[in-house]
């Protein structure tokens, strides 16, 4: 992984610590100078850590499996990327238009450029992942539109009818479930000597998560249709479920279940899982869905994505960075407990109204913790690559 991505990558997670520690104060009324930045906190994470990895890693990572000349650092899409996104938090920390306007469209820019690198890479020896890549970050693109549009009304004009929903939908059930799928796909390999799986479950998981992320964009799209959503449902907890099923099966055959890395993968889907098959609850009127739709987000972006990158990123860095050959997951006991236990307390926060404070600052402490370690690991990664770079 390119070094600037990686230096911007460790910046994000020190932003996304001190994030979850002032939203931990803040719901314990110990301080409040930031109480409403909770898409700032999530954008960090998703936008911030998750595309620093993704932008800089998917070319290297294409190239290097199709067997291609490794592509040139492209500092053009990393300063649209990185200014788009200061944009853009800026712009909702103030709620001020043109920069919310600007920092997407940038983002949005820098997304079609690595689709366009994606897009060259087809063909030949190119990775089954690939589709996995192209396919999430075109859900990406779609998640912009909506949400940048969220704040400069032209979900009427695109006649969407829920456009809050339409966007979570499609960045995380889309982009960012396609995204892990093909990471998998190409990492468990590596990882434990096993295939993920045969391609018949590799194209089903595939294509349950890409018609599935499709009608779960496209039933809040048109306000709540049930066809598309319960489609989309059906087929995204399917295909999720398998590759759940078939990633212990390979870290398990190949006695790499023991690691706190591979825990970290494995927990992770619970807490992608649990709100989905909460939301047949939702539909059909048995709870309330509203304190979950404001909540649930947190507990996803820092339950899945976050544990899934806790693992992952150190595992790459040192691969891609360090160029060491069987590196190990990053993670250890003590985070994966500190972000599966934040993960329960801020999803109690939801249910049990008279403790919601407490409980969702207890959660967001135990996240704040849990990035501790990571940190570490990657400031040690960084520190380590670079010296190599300078006796080089």
């Amino acid at each position: 992984m390119p070094v600037p991505y990686l230096l911007t990558a460790l910046l994000y997670t020190f932003v996304a610590l001190f994030a979850a520690a002032d939203a931990s104060l803040v719901s314990m009324n110990v301080f409040s100078a930031f109480p409403a930045l909770r898409w700032v906190r999530v954008h960090f994470i998703t936008l911030g850590i998750l595309s620093q990895v993704l932008f800089g890693l998917l070319p290297l990572l294409v190239a290097s499996l199709s067997k291609k000349p490794r592509p040139a650092m492209r500092w053009d899409i990393w300063l649209t990327l990185n200014v788009g996104l200061v944009a853009l938090i800026a712009g909702f920390s103030g709620m001020n238009h043109p920069m919310i306007f600007t920092g997407g469209t940038l983002i949005f820019i820098a997304a079609i450029f690595l689709l366009l690198q994606l897009w060259n890479a087809r063909g030949g020896e190119a990775p089954e992942s690939l589709k996995f890549y192209a396919t999430g970050v075109f859900y990406l693109l779609v998640g912009i539109i909506i949400g940048t549009g969220l704040f400069l009304n032209w979900s009427d004009a695109l006649y969407i009818k829920t456009p809050l929903e339409a966007h979570i939908h499609a960045n995380s059930w889309g982009f960012m479930s396609l995204m892990f799928a093909g990471l998998l796909v190409d990492f468990v390999p590596m990882i434990t000597g096993r295939a993920l799986g045969g391609k018949n479950a590799v194209a089903y998981i595939y294509w349950g998560m890409t018609l599935g992320a499709f009608g779960l964009v496209l039933g809040p799209w048109l306000g709540g249709s049930l066809p598309p959503t319960i489609a989309g449902l059906i087929l995204h907890i399917s295909a999720t479920v398998l590759l759940v099923v078939v990633m212990i099966r390979a870290f398990k055959e190949s006695g790499k279940l023991n690691s706190a890395g591979a825990w970290h993968l494995v927990a992770s889907y619970i807490w992608i899982l649990l709100p989905v098959t909460i939301a047949p609850l939702i539909l059909l009127g048995l709870i309330d869905g509203k304190p979950i739709e404001t909540t649930a987000p947190q507990a996803l972006i820092y339950g899945w994505v976050l544990q899934f990158g806790i693992a992952l990123i150190p595992y790459i860095a040192r691969r891609f960075f360090l160029k060491e050959e069987n590196p190990k997951l990053g993670g250890c006991w003590g985070s994966l407990s500190a972000t599966t236990l934040g993960s329960i307390f801020v999803w109690l926060s939801i249910f049990i109204i008279p403790a919601r404070g407490a409980l969702y600052g207890i959660g967001f402490a135990l996240f704040a913790i849990a990035l501790i370690h990571p940190i570490k690991e990657l400031a040690e990664i960084t520190r380590t690559g670079l010296q190599k770079h300078e006796l080089a």
